[in-house]
């Protein structure tokens, strides 16, 4: 075997990238090349270092060169080691198989919902999760053994939980984490708004700021709790006897303007920028599922103080006007 085939097979099992025939071909390169040969790929451990760490130092039995040169072997030790760990403590099969899950939990989807429609996905502990038009959902092939942990990079999910006391489920969200084990609730992530919201259904679940220390906030059924622009809101009480993939159509029963602007936003894939103080007051009712946004808005014209200032084919200004007498 070649020089560069062995540093190209040793790059791409760093990186979670090999085959199964490309695995079994590593496996066997390790356990038959000789010192000097292994000592050729510390320019490759140094670009891709790995943490995990040989057991009862079996590299020592294959790498075992003389002490001048083990400076030189500190950086492949780490990395081929640990190949030879599996290979040699696992056997052949398992060690596959080990590295096959290592490479699932280390491989993500990334679900785009197309406008105006929604999309309901299963994850491999059952858990489902409805996301809502224009969400954006990633999660990985498989969930590692202490955590079942996915993100909503954009929109609105509806997640029901299979439950696992041994394998907490985290969703996160940008600046919040929401911890439960089995349990049902919707996460709102509207990135364009900094605003977060989490409503849960069934079940408890816990939920932590992101890179912070701060006291987590529990929810419990017919509870919900948002994080706006670094703002967290108190814990507030709200109908979770409503259908809540229904909560992803836009079909409003006094819910704040604020909101129902926030979910149009997202649901068409547009921008809508106003002064939130302005209409703080205000709420909104109705079924808008049927129409297109600047419909939407033209028809709340006539109802609500503001008026439309388009200032390219996404972007719509709501400028607020003084009350009709």
């Amino acid at each position: 075997m070649n020089t560069n085939r062995k540093k190209d097979l040793h790059r791409r099992y760093l990186t979670r990238e090999l085959s199964e025939e490309e695995l079994q071909e590593f496996f066997s390169m390790i356990a038959l090349e000789n010192a000097d040969e292994l000592a050729d790929f510390d320019e490759v451990a140094k670009e891709f270092p790995t943490t995990l760490e040989p057991t009862e130092n079996i590299a020592r039995k294959i790498i075992n060169n003389t002490q001048a040169k083990k400076t030189r072997q500190q950086f492949i030790q780490r990395s081929v080691a640990a190949a030879i760990t599996i290979m040699m403590l696992f056997g052949g099969y398992q060690g596959i198989n080990y590295y096959r899950f290592i490479q699932k939990t280390r491989t993500f989807a990334i679900v785009r919902v197309p406008f105006g429609r929604m999309t309901e996905i299963t994850l491999e502990d059952s858990t489902i999760v409805t996301l809502t038009s224009g969400s954006v959902f990633k999660y990985p092939q498989a969930f590692t053994k202490t955590e079942r942990k996915v993100y909503l990079l954009e929109g609105q999910g509806f997640f029901q939980v299979a439950h696992d006391k041994t394998k907490p489920f985290r969703v996160n969200s940008g600046k919040l984490s929401t911890t439960a084990l089995g349990t049902s609730f919707v996460i709102r992530h509207y990135t364009e708004y900094a605003y977060e919201k989490v409503s849960l259904y069934t079940g408890k679940v816990q939920i932590d700021r992101n890179g912070t220390n701060s006291k987590p906030v529990i929810l419990h059924p017919g509870q919900e709790f948002n994080y706006h622009n670094g703002t967290l809101s108190e814990v507030m009480g709200f109908n979770n006897a409503k259908d809540p993939i229904g909560t992803g159509t836009l079909d409003f029963k006094r819910i704040p303007f604020r909101d129902a602007m926030y979910s149009m936003a997202s649901f068409y894939g547009v921008k809508i920028k106003f002064k939130e103080a302005e209409f703080k007051n205000l709420s909104i009712s109705g079924n808008f599922n049927s129409t297109s946004v600047e419909e939407i808005l033209k028809s709340l014209t006539f109802i609500y103080p503001f008026k439309i200032n388009k200032t390219d084919s996404s972007t719509y200004n709501l400028i607020h006007i003084e009350k009709r007498k």
